[in-house]
């Protein structure tokens, strides 16, 4: 599947809230234009991940 728009965003560990809010603010602006995101990360735990992919699915925020 080829997305028409995706955002990538880099993070260290400890900023996983940040994402989580970035995604917030960027869904509730762009939901309709972003088709994906790309998260480069060093170590998110799998709650955190588990929560991005809540918020960008329409679960969260």
């Amino acid at each position: 599947m080829q997305y028409k728009f995706g955002i990538l965003l880099a993070a260290t560990r400890d900023s996983a809230f940040s994402i989580g809010t970035l995604l917030i603010n960027i869904q509730a602006v762009m939901k309709d234009k972003v088709d994906m995101f790309y998260i480069v990360h060093d170590g998110f735990v799998e709650s955190d991940k588990k929560a991005m992919t809540k918020i960008v699915r329409g679960g969260g925020g």
